[in-house]
């Protein structure tokens, strides 16, 4: 008695059914579920993208997506607090999500005045509009955006960024030191006529010689 169950907020809200398809194929529903199942104070706010929001995503996005992403994507949209309408002004920015705080990456920005809550990601504007539910434990609302964190947005835009993260193996033999010069012999190499064309195509780690 008393416990409220997620699937069915969200199901009776009746157009969120790729948001709730999200939270299912990450698990993450069973676990804000047993969440409040225990919660005796504070609780979560979910912020809930409708099926709208999802269909103005770029076609096969959520698809190219990996796990890991998608679970990030819809604990992104979790605040592990209870939030009611009239305290989004009392929040501090960054807001906490359960997608963990990475500065410039992962973050979320609330603006509320004249009651009007905006959220931003870096990369999308979102209003919210609506209250879809609320208790004392759960607060579930609409938002007329899906929240894409900026470091989604970053990497499907730049497919061929190199990425700085990999560090440098560290030279144990006498091979790995006559390859080092390797990439200065390979800067003045002509670059094929087509390359600003199709830029997909390019792979500079294999023009060598």
């Amino acid at each position: 008695g008393g416990t409220t169950d997620i699937v069915q907020v969200l199901q009776q809200a009746n157009s969120f059914n790729i948001f709730l398809r999200l939270m299912k194929t990450t698990q993450l529903i069973n676990q804000l579920n047993s969440q409040l199942l225990t919660i005796k104070s504070g609780g979560l706010t979910i912020l809930a993208p409708d099926d709208g929001a999802f269909s103005e995503l770029k076609p096969g996005f959520l698809n190219s997506l990996s796990d890991g992403k998608k679970l990030e994507l819809v604990q992104f949209h979790v605040l592990p607090d209870f939030v009611s309408a009239s305290n989004f002004d009392t929040l501090t920015n960054p807001v906490r999500t359960l997608a963990g705080n990475k500065p410039g990456k992962v973050e979320l920005n609330v603006i509320s005045y004249g009651g009007s809550v905006n959220i931003s990601t870096g990369a999308v504007n979102a209003t919210m509009n609506g209250v879809i539910y609320t208790d004392k434990h759960l607060a579930v609302y609409k938002v007329g955006k899906v929240l894409l964190p900026s470091e989604f947005v970053a990497t499907t835009k730049k497919p061929l960024a190199p990425a700085p993260a990999l560090k440098p193996a560290p030279v144990t033999s006498a091979n790995d030191v006559a390859e080092a010069p390797k990439p200065e012999k390979e800067k003045p190499s002509p670059k094929p006529e087509q390359s600003s064309e199709s830029s997909t195509q390019v792979v500079p780690t294999v023009t060598s010689g």
